[in-house]
């Protein structure tokens, strides 16, 4: 995707955010927050158009995970802005949240927006058979979480 083609570059950022950003949501628990990253992500996408960007849905992907997984290791446990949340989503939440960055980032991936396991290899920059160890291990810890209330 080049910067010369601005209509499918304001087709691709329309189209990304609103997924970008309830990610970005599980991963960070603030939607501020989150709104400011995937802004974030897609303004580096935008950036770096003009040298041509192979594959736009990995960059942003990439970028965004990496934002989190690299980030400061702040593990918020209250979900204040789950406004109509249901008691169980939150609880979900905030369970999810307790994770580490990367067990957290595999499972928003794999299960809130169905990437293949090669693809969270890929995105994440691990080998994927840890994608599949992160993801078994944030599995067992959710369970665990959520059935220790």
């Amino acid at each position: 995707m080049r910067s010369d083609d601005d209509g499918a570059l304001r087709r691709f950022v329309a189209d990304r955010f609103p997924r970008l950003r309830r990610s970005a949501y599980l991963m960070c628990g603030d939607w501020t927050d989150a709104d400011e990253q995937a802004r974030a992500a897609l303004a580096r996408l935008l950036a770096d158009s003009h040298r041509g960007v192979e594959d736009p849905d990995a960059y942003v992907w990439c970028d965004l995970m990496q934002a989190f997984r690299h980030g400061p290791g702040r593990r918020e446990h209250i979900f204040a802005d789950a406004e109509g949340e249901t008691p169980e989503t939150v609880l979900l939440l905030d369970a999810l949240h307790r994770l580490a960055p990367v067990c957290r980032a595999v499972l928003v991936m794999r299960h809130a927006e169905g990437f293949a396991p090669d693809e969270v290899a890929d995105v994440l920059g691990i080998a994927e058979d840890r994608v599949a160890a992160y993801e078994a291990a944030g599995l067992r810890a959710l369970r665990d979480l959520v059935t220790a209330r």
